[in-house]
């Protein structure tokens, strides 16, 4: 078992916090285990329970554990990484090349007339009605996001008939074998907490944050042709961004 060096000139909150991030990624401690308790891990590291909560606390904050209450203290799926934003993949496409299985839930279909924001970013009209797709995404069956996929109608009507190949499929290809091919997209993203529905569904605490995502995506001729708000759980999935610097 690993010790804990007092001549060690790291404090013992950030050694123990490496010893369990070691276990976590060695995979000895599997996800959603739960890890031992305050108690426990007082006894077998001989610190104190300040010091394990620091521990656990900072562990929490990097998206390694999350916190049921009155359950204890609990491993995360490992994180899935987008590694750049320069190249426009699909969710399922990204999750293939790591190795996971992609999936998800369709809840809702159907035709709507918008919001303001919905309209100005598919350049509607407000008599012109989207297709609004709400879905849960998951990889290896365990939801990493959240998303409401939006696209102009009636130009995306043969979608919109297709919808429940959404479910567990890419929306991406279901497009362009309709005719809408994405070429380009525009990403705003931001710190957030999920909503209580984005917290039931994502089996997380309404306290974990995450990324809030906007984004419209274009043909080759620049039309938008969808634009979607998503959430992922930072303790879930992180966006990793490849800068070029401009000559």
């Amino acid at each position: 078992m690993p010790t804990l060096e007092r001549s060690n000139p790291l404090p013992l909150y950030y050694q123990l916090k490496e010893v369990l991030k070691q276990q976590i990624h060695a995979g000895h401690l599997a996800p959603h285990t739960a890890i031992p308790s305050e108690p426990e891990l007082v006894a077998q590291y001989h610190v104190s329970r300040a010091t394990v909560r620091q521990a656990l606390t900072e562990l929490v904050h990097e998206g390694l554990l999350y916190r049921q209450h009155g359950r204890g203290t609990f491993v995360c799926e490992p994180r899935v990484q987008q590694r750049t934003l320069s190249e426009l993949t699909s969710l399922t496409d990204e999750l293939r090349q790591r190795g996971k299985r992609p999936g998800g839930l369709l809840f809702i279909s159907e035709l709507v007339r918008g919001s303001q924001t919905v309209r100005e970013q598919l350049r509607l009209t407000d008599e012109e009605q989207v297709v609004r797709l709400e879905r849960l995404r998951t990889a290896d069956d365990a939801p990493i996001a959240y998303e409401i996929d939006y696209l102009p109608y009636p130009r995306a009507g043969s979608v919109y008939q297709r919808a429940q190949e959404t479910a567990e499929g890419s929306l991406y290809s279901v497009m362009a074998t309709e005719g809408l091919s994405p070429s380009i997209a525009e990403h705003s993203l931001k710190g957030d907490l999920p909503s209580a529905r984005e917290a039931e569904l994502l089996r997380i605490s309404p306290e974990t944050a995450g990324l809030r995502l906007a984004s419209t995506v274009f043909d080759d001729t620049g039309s938008p042709i969808e634009y979607t708000e998503a959430f992922y759980p930072g303790s879930l999935y992180d966006f990793r961004l490849t800068l070029r610097m401009a000559r």
